[in-house]
């Protein structure tokens, strides 16, 4: 900061300690006629008188000129600039290309992820996806069909009705407009379902297992035909339901891929990133995550203004060789904001919305008006002081030029009242924490004490918006005489 830091008197409020009963006694005692030598003693009453005008509570405060974005650009890549297309000073648009490094290997490579990208959707593309999901239709089928045969079609059939009624009863126990009646009816048809289950279990057991897990033999020494019903294992039935859940979501991920392809929308090929190793989706999450890997190192090599703004800062040139540091610097020009200090006594006056005015060192006499737009949430420390942060905005025509980094002085309204009754802040007694009076002179020079409520105060005057009215004489103390 060039300037000299809070050039302001900090807004102090003067207490005057609260005159007791018995002081208010011995002041009415002294306007009694007094001897000569008392009058000598006495010290003389300070009075004001009650004016209206305006009162204004500010707080001021230094700072500069700076723009609303500003951002260095550096390549994401390494190697030599090819071209630069901007000098110190353009004015560029949002999306233009600033500079470019070569870029031959990244054409190529991404030449070819678009072309593998642009066969998905081709008619050979789609008829490979079509094969793929018959494929795991046929899987799905399968597997249902050994599930069956393992614990029959019967308990296959009322374990997925089972399922299916238990879930729509839990979504509707968590749905807050579901009514009893209708809770209580998915409560009946889960338990059909259960009861239906349990009946195909018995009959499994009884009917369904001896007609297809019976087994017969000739027993060598007596050649009688033995039979022993053997039905498959617990390991058989898990391993059949866990390939049956397998191939259900490999089915899914079929159908979802045949979706894409058949669509031709490259915006759903984000979808493939949650597919399983293996699948007919996984192809398609490979091709995409090498388009758009190489799409974003082919746009690595170049420099694009990612806003309107103007190039204030350029340190590169064609045919060098760079990193990814910051080349250049683009700041925008038509949206400018002052950022200010105050003094950390000042928090109280000054928040978002406020009124500011600016006086640019520039222009002496031309002050602007101008908005608090954001108070940072922590002080920081300038030239040794802790500081309050401000930001404000400025006029989008302001009638002169303005320029990032210029110095200003800025004075925050913390709030104003115009045309109201003031009176000299000596003249407060604190009867309590926010409570104040006065004591107003009366025709007869007798101290009346006068309950008021206080406004804005500054460090000399405050508002009085009850108690008294224009005219009043009120005390503001005494002075000793000689």
């Amino acid at each position: 900061m060039q300037k000299t830091f809070l050039q302001k008197i900090s807004v102090k409020t003067i207490f005057i300690t609260f005159v007791t009963v018995s002081a208010i006694i011995t002041t009415v005692v002294l306007f009694a006629r007094p001897t000569t030598s008392e009058a000598a003693a006495t010290p003389a009453l300070q009075t004001a008188k009650v004016r209206t005008g305006d009162l204004i509570v500010t707080a001021s405060g230094a700072g500069t000129v700076v723009p609303s974005a500003q951002v260095g650009l550096g390549f994401r890549a390494n190697g030599m600039v090819a071209e630069v297309n901007v000098m110190l000073g353009q004015q560029v648009k949002a999306g233009d290309t600033l500079a470019y490094l070569n870029d031959a290997a990244e054409q190529i490579a991404f030449s070819q992820a678009e072309a593998n990208l642009k066969a998905l959707f081709s008619p050979a593309g789609i008829a490979e996806y079509q094969i793929g999901m018959v494929n795991a239709q046929d899987a799905y089928d399968t597997a249902v069909f050994n599930l069956q045969y393992y614990i029959s079609p019967d308990v296959y059939y009322w374990e997925t009705k089972t399922s299916e009624a238990r879930h729509a009863l839990d979504i509707l126990e968590l749905d807050p407009n579901a009514t009893e009646l209708v809770v209580a009816d998915a409560q009946k048809v889960l338990g059909r379902a259960e009861y239906s289950m349990k009946a195909a279990q018995i009959d499994y057991i009884n009917v369904y297992a001896p007609t297809y897990f019976t087994y017969t033999w000739i027993d060598e020494i007596t050649l009688e035909e033995m039979a022993e019903v053997v039905p498959p294992s617990p390991s058989e039935v898990t391993l059949a339901r866990a390939t049956l859940e397998q191939t259900r979501l490999a089915l899914t991920d079929a159908q979802r891929a045949l979706e894409i392809v058949q669509n031709g929308d490259s915006a759903m090929l984000a979808q493939s990133l949650s597919a399983a190793d293996g699948t007919a989706l996984a192809n398609i999450k490979a091709i995409y995550l090498a388009y758009e890997n190489s799409r974003l190192a082919l746009e690595g090599t170049r420099l694009v203004a990612p806003f309107d703004g103007s190039v204030i800062a350029l340190d590169v040139v064609k045919g060098q060789t760079v990193g990814t540091l910051p080349v250049m610097t683009i700041a925008t020009t038509d949206h400018l904001l002052v950022r200010f200090y105050l003094d950390e006594t000042d928090l109280d006056k000054v928040a978002v919305g406020n009124q500011v005015t600016f006086m640019f060192d520039a222009y002496q006499n031309q002050p602007v008006d101008g908005e608090v737009v954001v108070v940072e949430p922590t002080l920081q420390v300038v030239d040794g002081t802790p500081v309050i942060v401000v930001w404000a905005s400025l006029p989008t025509e302001p009638g002169f030029s303005l320029m990032s980094g210029m110095t200003v002085d800025a004075e925050v309204i913390a709030g104003e009242s115009l045309k109201t009754l003031i009176v000299p802040v000596q003249a407060l007694r604190e009867l309590a924490p926010g409570s104040y009076a006065v004591f107003i002179v009366d025709a007869n020079g007798q101290l009346v004490m006068t309950p008021v409520t206080v406004g804005l105060r500054d460090f000399a005057n405050a508002e009085i918006v009850s108690g008294v009215k224009a005219g009043d004489v009120v005390s503001t103390g005494t002075v000793e005489t000689k």
